[in-house]
């Protein structure tokens, strides 16, 4: 019997070890998932500077969240989110799909660029949508039971992306860089519908919004760029020719 009380205290202990190990690395164990799974997303790097954790709390913040640029494309970020925070419903947690009450997006920065082929921001968008296609996240598939799959799923009440900017860089183009407000995006319900969504249709939904958002306040650009000159819109790349004619309405 003390042989058995022993062996049992020193489970105990382990467990008890093990949940504070956990625990104490629940950040860094967020923080390399967003990263790896952010990347495979996206097609280029996803990089956080920090995540901070509190389950009790049912809150969560993520800092420095960076999108590289495709190739072709420079070494700056496409996108660099400010500070992230999450509300979770706490009761949800060991569940299938998590209900994330409230996730805030402050001041994001979203570079525009226009080179040879197209805007670094459809490269991401096109490797987005190969992604969730290739993991069957097409309609049909958004609509099966979550408990048929062993991925998680979330359902995002409110999703909120404010105070940003748009930085335009059109290669080739001189004096045609500048920065424009980006407008506020709100999107509501995402998974609600579909028994949850997974992090790939997610991203997709957030990615349409901020391009379409970073398009919208890009052409505010068109007169800046329709006064440089047709010499100047003559250096761009002919295959880049297109983005730009949509920036000037033409």
């Amino acid at each position: 019997m003390r042989k058995l009380l022993i062996i049992g205290g020193a489970v105990v202990a382990v467990v008890i070890g093990a949940a504070v190990f956990l625990f104490s690395s629940l950040d860094g164990i967020v923080k390399t998932i967003i990263e790896e799974v952010g990347t495979q997303v996206a097609g280029v790097k996803v990089s956080v500077d920090g995540v901070k954790i509190s389950l009790s709390d049912g809150k969560a913040s993520i800092s420095g969240l960076s999108v590289a640029n495709p190739p072709g494309f420079s070494s700056d970020p496409a996108f660099r989110l400010g500070e992230i925070s999450v509300a979770l419903d706490t009761g949800s947690l060991g569940k299938n799909p998590i209900v994330v009450k409230e996730v805030l997006v402050g001041a994001p920065a979203v570079a525009y660029e226009i080179a040879s082929g197209g805007s670094n921001l459809d490269a991401i968008q096109k490797n987005v949508k190969a992604f969730t296609a290739k993991q069957g996240g097409g309609k049909d598939a958004a609509k099966a039971e979550p408990a048929k799959g062993e991925d998680k799923k979330v359902v995002i009440d409110r999703l909120a992306i404010t105070g940003g900017q748009v930085k335009l860089a059109a290669g080739g183009i001189p004096g045609a860089n500048t920065t424009a407000k980006l407008g506020d995006i709100v999107l509501t319900g995402i998974g609600k519908d579909s028994g949850g969504a997974s992090a790939a249709q997610v991203a997709q939904r957030v990615l349409d919004s901020l391009v379409a958002g970073a398009i919208k306040s890009a052409s505010s650009f068109g007169n800046l760029l329709g006064n440089v000159g047709d010499k100047a819109k003559s250096l761009v790349p002919a295959d880049a020719g297109g983005a730009v004619k949509g920036l000037l309405g033409k």
